[in-house]
């Protein structure tokens, strides 16, 4: 499975009913998540989603729990229907990529593109390392003055891409640190 989106970089899992088991008015819904944090807010800000409502607090776990009424708004802004087993080893990438010390950690199974959001800046790769795809855009529909690097490989991949700002000092340039983790398929 190839997921490639130009624009948006959210995923939505299947609903889950919780009859019974909560004691919310919504008792049917799934999990919102995105391939960087400020995706995930953008996203869910124009579902009408308050900030303070985010789940997880390990960075590389943070999501949304949507009712099912808002699932279809997600998928309409761009939001890709995915199945737990993508949302499992999205997160175990994520996990992984957050413990090779760059700015910033993210995480897919090999085979879907990753869409990160850069900081304002013009951003170049810095030399990327074999077996990772930079490629640049400025096409996001929820973040519409942000630069998007878009990553990809093959196969299995960990390692740590440089970005570096044409617009900052040439003798110590700005730099922007991005880990990236694309994790195997897992065949269960």
């Amino acid at each position: 499975m190839v997921v490639l989106r130009c624009g948006v970089a959210c995923y939505v899992d299947r609903l889950i009913d919780y009859t019974g088991r909560v004691p919310y008015r919504h008792k049917v819904w799934c999990h919102l998540v995105a391939d960087s944090n400020d995706e995930l807010l953008a996203c869910a800000a124009h579902l009408g989603l308050s900030e303070a409502w985010i789940q997880g607090t390990r960075g590389w776990d943070t999501h949304f729990d949507i009712p099912a009424p808002m699932r279809e708004l997600a998928r309409e802004l761009g939001a890709v229907e995915v199945d737990y087993r993508f949302m499992g080893r999205r997160t175990s990438a994520r996990r992984a990529a957050g413990k090779l010390g760059a700015d910033l950690a993210v995480g897919s199974p090999v085979g879907a593109a990753i869409e990160v959001p850069l900081p304002a800046g013009t951003w170049v790769a810095v030399a990327p390392p074999l077996g990772i795809d930079v490629a640049m855009t400025t096409h996001h529909s929820l973040l519409v003055d942000r630069s998007l690097a878009v990553f990809s490989g093959g196969g299995e991949f960990s390692g740590i891409v440089t970005f570096a700002d044409t617009e900052s000092d040439p003798q110590s340039p700005t730099t922007f640190r991005i880990a990236i983790v694309l994790a195997p398929k897992v065949n269960r």
